[in-house]
């Protein structure tokens, strides 16, 4: 049974993948991905199934049906990723309205926490009390949210510093997610955002990232006609994440 759901969750992932691709990928570009992108998971899975037998104890059962489930819940974080491309071309897959976008950083924070603390990053995060109202899609600006926070925390190192700064600026909310992991190289900052670029070093530590997280941040934020940057002094200098969103009257 397990075998049959990895081979059906593999040519949904590819489909899904190479519908997205643009066509001057090469094939090498395109195995690398799915290589990198898929193993992991599926490996685990794999490995887990081929484990299990009747010796085992209820709770080692029970601990490798947790983690069967959380390697398919990332292979589905996978194919949301990969088939929320298209939503966020689409304006009419945008629903607007008004939102303090205090809770979308709270919601974030939660969620990180408890990497957070194993990692024991000092969190700076001066008061939101008092940000105005945004219209925003509250799903896509927090896959944005979620995407900075994520990647800040994941490039850091143990006993790094996350600093997320808000201020208001010529009618703008211009908010800050500053790190002080690995940084980027001239040539990162130039092509960060592009689809499927990943950095030599980001690829080393994330085998499993696929270079769309970043670039779909970057169409949602223009779709809120607001503007993303980052800046970064070089290697192991740490980067500073800016999102820029109007604030309309």
């Amino acid at each position: 049974m397990q075998t049959i759901l990895i081979i059906i969750i593999v040519i949904i992932l590819i489909y899904f993948l190479r519908r997205e691709l643009n066509s001057n990928l090469t094939e090498e570009s395109f195995i690398s991905i799915v290589n990198h992108t898929f193993r992991t998971p599926l490996t685990r899975i794999k490995w887990i199934s081929d484990s299990l037998n009747q010796d085992q104890s209820r709770e080692e059962k029970a601990e490798m049906a947790r983690n069967i489930s959380n390697s398919i819940n990332r292979i589905l974080e996978i194919i949301d990723t990969l088939t929320g491309i298209k939503d966020i071309h689409n304006s009419a897959s945008y629903e607007l309205r008004a939102i303090s976008i205090r809770e979308i950083i709270e919601e974030a924070i939660g969620k990180y926490r408890k990497t957070i603390n194993e990692k024991k990053i000092s969190l700076i995060v001066p008061t939101l009390v008092g940000l105005p109202l945004l219209t925003l899609d509250t799903k896509k600006i927090s896959f944005v949210i979620h995407v900075l926070l994520e990647n800040a925390i994941f490039y850091s190192k143990e006993n790094d510093t996350i600093e997320i700064k808000s201020e208001i600026k010529n009618h703008n909310l211009v908010l800050n997610i500053k790190d002080s992991g690995i940084g980027l190289s001239w040539k990162d900052k130039n092509n960060i955002f592009k689809r499927f670029y990943r950095g030599d070093r980001a690829q080393k530590m994330n085998t499993e990232g696929m270079g769309l997280g970043l670039y779909m941040s970057k169409e949602i934020i223009r779709r809120h006609h607001g503007k993303i940057f980052v800046q970064s002094k070089g290697k192991n200098k740490g980067a500073i994440f800016s999102i820029i969103l109007p604030i309309k009257s």
